[in-house]
């Protein structure tokens, strides 16, 4: 295939996460589950399998997170290797046609006629994070690194965790820097993207079996936030040519969490999570998310899980532009969409060192953005209105645990 089809920054990229040891609240919830026993390691080994309809993105992603024994006193050590495999189709941004298209590979589009563009690529990770018990305080620090075809990325993290009201709360907070680095297939430029980011949250103890989790974070990005591959149309529905696409050169994003964990008698437990985020892109979003675990027996753990997404689109989206605008988009995913994602998992201990599961989940997506695709007949339009945010997603992982 040719080097000018792939697209880049897809939405089967796993975000970085560069706060994800800063909240207490995951660490929390343990206290209403089973505790590991001291003096262990642990190795966790996952496969997830993650598939998006009408021939989009496919990613075959195993992971291994390794936790050795230090020795009483001497910290906590998380050690995470990951590869990704990447293949599939991504819409373009080009206007969709109500005329099926071929390309010259001779794969047929089949998503809703939305211009797309295959691909395949592949992604190393890695990421390191130490933490120490210092009286009141856990300060941690956190490192990773990934690499894939066109894109770099290198991180660093520092956080503390500080245990006060005797023991029932404890404020967490944190900052971290991103260096990313693109350099798209299509030509020999090699740009830049920077990201600062903050966090700050409290964790109180409500009871012997209730968790509450309230924090927020701030991320700042500047440098190169275009998608070298996406592209914006401009003119009319039956002609419009298309242009790269030209987003500002910095985003401001902000999050407010809030997480809650009951315990019930019945071996049972509750975690739920609402978030709300904005940026100065005019993108809002609120994600709610709810999981149950039961525990049958002494060996099962079953936890079904619902969550509900809805985000409004970016300033500087749209399907079709008639003039050229200093900034523009057709990026499906700045814009307004909805999704309902439903899963359950089942976890199997084998015996005192060995937990296996499996589970799955599947999303349904819509766009709000929907519009009458062109016909090869002048002034013609389709029957029905389409949207390139529509499809659906299925993810299957199967993992397990190993204490020794």
């Amino acid at each position: 295939m040719a080097a000018t089809d792939r697209p880049s920054r897809r939405k089967a990229r796993r975000a970085r996460r560069p706060f994800r040891n800063l909240s207490c609240f995951a660490a929390g919830l343990g206290a209403l589950a089973a505790r590991e026993a001291a003096g262990q390691s642990t190795l966790d080994a996952r496969f997830l399998f993650y598939k998006e309809s009408d021939g989009r993105n496919q990613v075959l992603n195993p992971v291994i997170f390794y936790k050795p024994d230090l020795g009483l006193g001497n910290g906590e050590l998380d050690v995470q290797l990951g590869y990704d495999t990447i293949s599939g189709a991504s819409p373009t941004g080009g206007y969709p046609s109500a005329d099926q298209t071929t390309s010259a590979s001779g794969w047929t589009s089949t998503t809703k006629n939305f211009p797309q563009a295959e691909y395949e690529d592949s992604r190393g990770s890695g990421s390191l994070a130490y933490r120490r018990k210092f009286g009141a305080h856990m300060p941690s620090i956190d490192v990773s690194y990934s690499k894939e075809n066109d894109y770099e990325a290198k991180s660093l993290g520092l956080s503390d965790a500080w245990t006060m009201a005797g023991g029932r709360g404890t404020l967490h907070y944190g900052a971290s820097v991103s260096r990313d680095v693109v350099t798209p297939v299509t030509n020999d430029d090699r740009f830049t993207k920077d990201t600062t980011g903050f966090a700050l949250g409290w964790t109180w103890v409500l009871g012997e079996r209730d968790l509450l989790d309230v924090s927020a974070s701030l991320m700042l990005q500047s440098g190169y936030l275009d998608d070298p591959y996406k592209v914006a149309p401009i003119g009319t529905i039956d002609d419009n040519v298309t242009v790269p696409e030209r987003r500002p050169d910095s985003r401001q994003r902000f999050a407010l969490f809030a997480k809650y964990g009951h315990y019930f008698l019945w071996n049972g437990a509750v975690k739920a999570s609402y978030r709300y985020y904005r940026d100065d892109w005019s993108v809002q979003a609120h994600t709610l998310d709810v999981t149950y675990d039961q525990k049958l027996g002494s060996r099962w753990i079953v936890s079904p899980r619902v969550r509900l997404y809805t985000q409004t689109g970016a300033s500087f989206y749209g399907s079709l532009f008639p003039v050229p605008q200093t900034y523009m988009s057709a990026d499906s995913r700045l814009s307004p969409l909805g999704s309902l994602l439903g899963g359950l998992t089942g976890s199997y201990r084998v015996n005192d060192a060995l937990w296996v599961n499996l589970g799955g989940t599947y999303q349904i997506q819509e766009g709000r953005d929907r519009v009458t695709p062109a016909t090869s007949t002048p002034g013609g339009v389709g029957d029905t209105k389409v949207s390139a945010a529509d499809m659906t997603t299925l993810t299957v992982t199967a993992g397990l645990s190993f204490k020794f």
